[in-house]
C-alpha cells in the first residue's frame, strides 16, 4: 500500500514521458502525472472539438469480495448497492461517524459478490476496517491495472477506429478481451467520455491502439492540468484539491450539503453509517459550492470574494477556460450569496510580470460552466 511520503509512477508513465517534452509533471493521489504535454490549454480545447485521452490509473480502486460484500457497502454507502446487478454502477458518498464527508466513488456491480469501489481519494483505513468486521475481503487494484479517459465528441468513434466498439450506457460498464488483451470500458466519468482499464502490463499497448486509432480525429494526450480545467467547467469538486475529506471519524464538516453532494444520498436509505449525524446537521450549513465567473484570463484560486463590502466566501480551484475565454473558479460561499448574478470582487494574484494587487468582478453563474459534448458515433 501507497504511503502519504511514497509516489509512484503509473503503468503509462513510460508513454507520457516520451509525449512530454517539457518534462512538466506533478502529483495526484500519489501518483506521478504529466502536467500538461505542451500546451494545457490546447489539450483542454481538443476535449471539446476532437477528442482527448488522459491517464486516470491514479484513481484509487478497490474489489470488495465475499458474499456480505452488497450488505457491507449498504451499511456505508449513502445510496443502496445491493439492488445493482453485474454490469451496473451507481455514485454516492461515504460519511464518518459525525455526518462529515469522507468519500464519494463510483461502486460497481462485478457479480454477486464482487463489487469494485472507484474514488478519486484513498480511504483505505475506513474501507478495510468495515469490510472486516463484516468478514468481506478487500483487494487494492490501483497498483496493478492502469486506466485512460477518452474524452470529447470523437471518444466513441476512436474506440470503433480500434476496433472496440461497444455499447456502454452512462455509468455502465462491460469486460471485453479485445485483440489479446482483457479490458473493461466503463463510463464512470463526469465528461460523457469512456475508461478503459486494463492490466499494468498491458498498459503501453492499450495506449498505443488508441493513439494510432485516434490520429485521424486529432487525438492528443491530456494532462492533469486539462483535466482539471474541464473538471471545474463541469463544475466537479475534487478531495484535497478543492476540500479535505473528514477522515475524523467525528467531525461533521464539510457536509454534503456544502459541498453541493446531497443528490448522492439517497433519503429512503436508512441504515447508512452517519446518516443520524447528517439528518440532525441538515440545512445548518451556512456554506455551499457555486461556480463564479471572473472578469479576467487569469485564474484567482483561493481568493477572498468580496460582496457588499465584506468577506462572502472564497474561490478553490481556478482555471482559466480556453472553451470561454476566460478564467472560471468553484468557489465556497454564503448561502446567502450563492443565487446566480451575485456579484463580487476580488484581488487577482501576483506574478513576476504583475506585482500590483488588481480587483475584479466575478459573479456567480449556473453549474455547469460548460456541458460534456455527446460522443459522435461515427
Amino acid at each position: 500500500m501507497t504511503t502519504a511520503s511514497q509516489i509512484r509512477a503509473t503503468p503509462f508513465h513510460g508513454r507520457a514521458a516520451m509525449r512530454n517534452p517539457c518534462n512538466r509533471w506533478t502529483e495526484r493521489n500519489g501518483s506521478t502525472l504529466a502536467l500538461d504535454y505542451g500546451d494545457a490549454q490546447a489539450e483542454a480545447l481538443a476535449a471539446r472539438t476532437n477528442v482527448v485521452l488522459a491517464d486516470i490509473s491514479w484513481r484509487w480502486r478497490v474489489f470488495l469480495d465475499g458474499d456480505l460484500a452488497g450488505d457491507c457497502l449498504d451499511r456505508l454507502m449513502t445510496r443502496r448497492v445491493s439492488p445493482l446487478t453485474p454490469g451496473q454502477s451507481l455514485k454516492a458518498l461515504w460519511l464518518n461517524d459525525g455526518g462529515g464527508v469522507r468519500g464519494a466513488g463510483v461502486i460497481a456491480r462485478y457479480a454477486r459478490d464482487r463489487f469494485l469501489l472507484v474514488s478519486a481519494a484513498t480511504d483505505a483505513a475506513w474501507i478495510v476496517e468495515a469490510a472486516r468486521q463484516s468478514g468481506v475481503s478487500v483487494r487494492d487494484a490501483t497498483e496493478q491495472e492502469g486506466g485512460l479517459a477518452l474524452i470529447g465528441p470523437y471518444a466513441e468513434a476512436v474506440l470503433k477506429a480500434t476496433g472496440l466498439a461497444v455499447e456502454v450506457a452512462p455509468l455502465g460498464f462491460q469486460k471485453l478481451f479485445w485483440r489479446g488483451l482483457d479490458v473493461t470500458v466503463s463510463r464512470w466519468g463526469e465528461q460523457k467520455g469512456y475508461e478503459i482499464w486494463c492490466k499494468a502490463d498491458d498498459c503501453f499497448a492499450l495506449w498505443d491502439r488508441l493513439m494510432r486509432g485516434g490520429a485521424p480525429f486529432g487525438i492528443r494526450p491530456g494532462g492533469l492540468a486539462a483535466m482539471d480545467v474541464l473538471d471545474v467547467e463541469t463544475g466537479i469538486p475534487r478531495p484535497a484539491r478543492d476540500y479535505l475529506p473528514a477522515t475524523d471519524g467525528f467531525a461533521c464538516n464539510p457536509t454534503p450539503s456544502a459541498l453541493g453532494l446531497e443528490s448522492l444520498i439517497d433519503e429512503k436509505h436508512i441504515s447508512f453509517n452517519g446518516r443520524g449525524a447528517w439528518l440532525a446537521n441538515r440545512g445548518k450549513s451556512q456554506t455551499t459550492i457555486v461556480g463564479v465567473e471572473i472578469d479576467s484570463e487569469t485564474p484567482a484560486p483561493f481568493a477572498t470574494l468580496v460582496h457588499l463590502g465584506r468577506s462572502a466566501g472564497c474561490t478553490l480551484t481556478s482555471v482559466c477556460s480556453p472553451f470561454l475565454r476566460r478564467a472560471l473558479a468553484l468557489a465556497q460561499v454564503e448561502k446567502v450569496a450563492a443565487a446566480p448574478g451575485t456579484e463580487f470582487m476580488l484581488s487577482s494574484p501576483l506574478s513576476l510580470g504583475s506585482q500590483e494587487h488588481r480587483t475584479v468582478a466575478a459573479r456567480v453563474v449556473s453549474l455547469p460552466f460548460v456541458e460534456a459534448p455527446d460522443p459522435i458515433a461515427s
